[in-house]
C-alpha cells in the first residue's frame, strides 16, 4: 500500500479501472495528493508492480455483474474507466457500472466515436488525455511568451503569459485588459530573486496583491493569468 505524501483538506475516494500508462499516472498522482485510490486491473503482474505507488490495488477481470460486485463501489466517490486500447471492454465496463448504480463515472475516450458512445450510455464526464495534451502543447508553442495553458472546455481557456510589450509601464487602469480584450484577469505575477539554502540566487514568481498596490506598473518580466473564450484569447495573443 502506498503512502500519501500530501494531506488534502478534501479527501476523495477514487476507483480507477485500467492501469495502463494513463491509469497508473493518474492513480499515483491522486495518491500523492492525499486521496484514497483503488487501482484495478485484470493483469496481476501490473497490480503487483504498482501496489507500492497506489493506495490500494486489486486484480479483477470485469466482465459481468458478478465481477462488478467485487469492487468497493459503495465507498467510492468517482469511478474512472481509463482503458484506452480496448474500446469494447471500456464500453462494457461503463454499462455494468451504470447498471450497478454508480453515481459518478468518468471515462477515457480514444476517438470521436468512442466519445459519442460513452456520452450516449450516460457517462458523467468523458476525458481525452491525448487530445488535451496535444491542444496544450500546440497552444503553448504558438508563442514563446505563453508559459501555461489550462483548458476549461472546448471554448474557454486560462493562459499564463508574459506581459505584452505594449502594456509595459502601464498600470491596470491604463492597460484596461479586461474591457479591451474581453477577458478576465485572474492574477498578476512579478519576478523576484531570492537566495536558497545553498546561498545561490534563484528567480521565482509571486502574485501581486493589486488591492495593496493599485498603481503597480507592469515591468518586462511580469506575467499575467487570464481567462476567456479561445477567440478573445487568440486576439490577446496577437499582442505577444
Amino acid at each position: 500500500m502506498a503512502q500519501k505524501n500530501i494531506k488534502n483538506q478534501i479527501n476523495m475516494n477514487y476507483l480507477i479501472i485500467g492501469l495502463g500508462n494513463f491509469g497508473v499516472a493518474l492513480a499515483t498522482r491522486l495518491t500523492q495528493m492525499g486521496h484514497d485510490v483503488t487501482g484495478v486491473d485484470a493483469d496481476m503482474r501490473i497490480v503487483e508492480e504498482y501496489k507500492s505507488q497506489i493506495t490500494t490495488t486489486m486484480c479483477v477481470n470485469i466482465i459481468d455483474q458478478v465481477s462488478i460486485k467485487a469492487l468497493p463501489l459503495d465507498d467510492t466517490d468517482v469511478v474512472i474507466v481509463s482503458l484506452g486500447n480496448h474500446i469494447g471492454e471500456s464500453i462494457v465496463i461503463v454499462s455494468l457500472l451504470k447498471q450497478a448504480g454508480v453515481k459518478h463515472i468518468v471515462a477515457r475516450a480514444v476517438n470521436p466515436m468512442h466519445r459519442t458512445i460513452l456520452e450516449t450510455i450516460g457517462v458523467d464526464e468523458v476525458i481525452e488525455p491525448e487530445k488535451t495534451i496535444a491542444d496544450i502543447w500546440s497552444y503553448s508553442s504558438e508563442a514563446e511568451k505563453i508559459k501555461g495553458v489550462y483548458l476549461i472546455d472546448h471554448e474557454h481557456q486560462i493562459i499564463e503569459c508574459q506581459i505584452p510589450d505594449i502594456l509595459k509601464g502601464q498600470n491596470l487602469t491604463e492597460a484596461n485588459i479586461e474591457e479591451t480584450f474581453e477577458v478576465k484577469l485572474i492574477a498578476l505575477k512579478r519576478r523576484r530573486s531570492k537566495f536558497n539554502f545553498l546561498g545561490s540566487r534563484e528567480l521565482e514568481y509571486e502574485v501581486v496583491n493589486t488591492t495593496d498596490e493599485p498603481d503597480y506598473r507592469f515591468s518586462a518580466n511580469d506575467r499575467i493569468v487570464i481567462y476567456g473564450s479561445i477567440r478573445n484569447l487568440d486576439r490577446f495573443k496577437k499582442q505577444l
